[in-house]
């Protein structure tokens, strides 16, 4: 082989190397994002309003009275807490940010039932403040969880993932 044609291959070899190695560099960082976001996750419901709220809300019966809530402040102010975390799982589940099973395995229980205990209440503020938007992402994600649950959510994970470990 001549010099031009050697310093071509090793050229071209280099541009091909350089570019797996930018890859693998923007697959690494946008896995470190998503592993920042769930940590996030977590963060934000670990707060014990949240959790608090949570407990509340999951005191109540499904689809819940919205006279129920709106008369009560300390159950209407947990129904908005709740909803307003609930509002930005949904976003950051379509964003991308956050995996949906990643999202169903961390807080997809109780994103649902304080769902079904809500959902009343979020169809009657959006006639009452004239938008369709209330709860929106909410319900998006709601839907989302419903027809792709992560497979630990059928029999529960004690079950579905007995001896596994996720690495």
């Amino acid at each position: 082989m001549d010099l031009p044609t050697t310093l071509q291959v090793i050229t071209t070899a280099a541009v091909v190397v350089g570019v797996i190695f930018g890859l693998l560099q923007v697959r690494q960082a946008l896995q470190a994002r998503r592993d920042y976001a769930a940590v996030e996750v977590v963060r934000s419901v670990q707060a014990q309003e949240v959790q608090d709220a949570v407990d509340r809300i999951l005191r109540l019966p499904k689809d819940a009275d919205p006279e129920v809530i709106r008369s009560d402040p300390a159950l209407s102010q947990a129904a908005n807490l709740v909803y307003f975390a609930a509002e930005m799982f949904g976003s950051i589940v379509y964003e991308g940010v956050v995996e949906l099973h990643t999202l169903d395995r961390m807080v997809g229980g109780w994103v649902r039932a304080t769902w079904q205990r809500l959902r009343r209440w979020v169809e009657a503020e959006r006639v009452d403040k004239q938008t369709p938007n209330v709860a929106e992402w909410w319900q998006w994600l709601y839907e989302m969880l419903e027809a792709d649950p992560d497979p630990g959510k059928l029999a529960g994970v004690h079950i579905s993932y007995r001896g596994r470990v996720r690495r």
